[in-house]
């Protein structure tokens, strides 16, 4: 008997399981029978689900796998609906196909929360869109000193409410949603770092979360008072050379090329730098963005540079470039002998008051 109930348990649950995934039932007045209808992903654009419109009604079903915007499209129709739902949401639709704008949406708690950030924010949006556009072709400097005022007042207006919603909405997707979209308009991403670590795990779910969360990661890489993170290139005559092979010295690692303009000015003071601190635990590593490995060792010889170099000879792809985001160089980190980064892009003059104040 108890076999029985074990069996039996395992088959409820696999019919529960079966049944997970969403639901939406469409009522629309004025749609013609026949037009295709789909449900689409707002982040990657997939396809979910499709059905046919029957007297108005529609059905769409399927499992998504986080929290986040789709749109139900008709096929030769621009103009779409948005929602914000996740998995096991049973939603319906209700409204007129010439006023899809004022559809009425039920079924799910984070498309209400979505609806009331977006009755708060869009005319906030769309003022702020109207004084940019008046701004930029103002010639008058105190009617523009006017309008920018009303851009501050306006932009504080909107950050306050963000703030006010997503404190109030702490487990809530839609809120990782708003933090993504008032970004630009925060204090860089430590800001944005401090708001999303305020919110609870069940907001920290879907697209918008990720984004956040990979602009957070990647703000912090290379970020003065990090460690640095260690790499292995091969060096000019095709030996391994690890970052970690550095540790107990300061090490400038150097990002140039030389196809650089900029960077080949730069080197002189590089060379004067190493030649004045190497006796004082100071080095340089070099990491070059070349693709041709007789212009790097010619250039190399040609500015004397004689420190340790390193690359892969994939220009812009280089691993170690794009393990610490340079997208353009000249470019550099300062690291102590613990492997902490303490200054970064160090030019000229810069460069030895730096290693004068380190290196007493």
């Amino acid at each position: 008997m108890r076999h029985c109930f074990i069996i039996f348990s395992l088959l409820v649950t696999a019919a529960l399981q079966a049944q997970q995934g969403f639901s939406i039932k469409g009522n629309i007045q004025n749609i013609k029978s026949g037009t295709l209808v789909f449900l689409m992903n707002g982040s990657d654009g997939k396809t979910i689900a499709t059905d046919t419109v029957k007297n108005g009604q529609f059905q769409l079903k399927g499992k998504v796998a986080e929290p986040d915007i789709f749109q139900v499209g008709f096929v030769g129709f621009k103009e779409a609906i948005d929602l914000f739902m996740e998995d096991n949401n049973a939603i319906t639709i209700e409204g007129d196909f010439n006023n899809l704008s004022a559809v009425l949406i039920k079924g799910s708690a984070i498309e209400q929360d979505y609806v009331d950030f977006k009755n708060s924010f869009n005319p906030l949006r769309d003022t702020l869109n109207k004084l940019v556009n008046l701004i930029n072709p103002e010639k008058t400097q105190p009617r523009r000193d006017s309008l920018i005022r009303a851009f501050e007042f306006t932009k504080a207006n909107v950050v306050n409410n963000a703030t006010n919603f997503t404190q109030a909405r702490r487990s809530s997707p839609v809120s990782s949603f708003v933090l993504f979209v008032i970004s630009p308009l925060l204090n860089g991403l430590a800001d944005v770092e401090a708001r999303y670590n305020t919110l609870l795990p069940e907001a920290k779910r879907g697209s918008f979360a990720r984004i956040l969360e990979k602009g957070i990661a990647d703000a912090k890489v290379g970020a003065v008072g990090t460690m640095a993170i260690n790499f292995t290139q091969k060096d000019t005559l095709g030996k391994p050379v690890s970052l970690n092979s550095f540790k107990g010295k300061y090490v400038l690692v150097d990002f140039w090329a030389s196809w650089c303009g900029p960077c080949r000015q730069e080197n002189p003071n590089v060379v004067a730098a190493f030649q004045k601190y190497k006796a004082k635990n100071f080095t340089v590593l070099g990491i070059s963005l070349d693709e041709s490995r007789n212009n790097w060792i010619q250039a190399i010889r040609k500015d004397k540079l004689t420190w340790t170099h390193v690359s892969d000879l994939k220009y812009f792809e280089n691993e170690v470039a794009k393990l610490y985001r340079i997208n353009s160089i000249p470019a550099n980190f300062l690291i102590d002998p613990t492997g902490k980064i303490i200054a970064r892009n160090l030019r000229g003059e810069e460069l030895d008051q730096t290693l004068a104040n380190i290196l007493k």
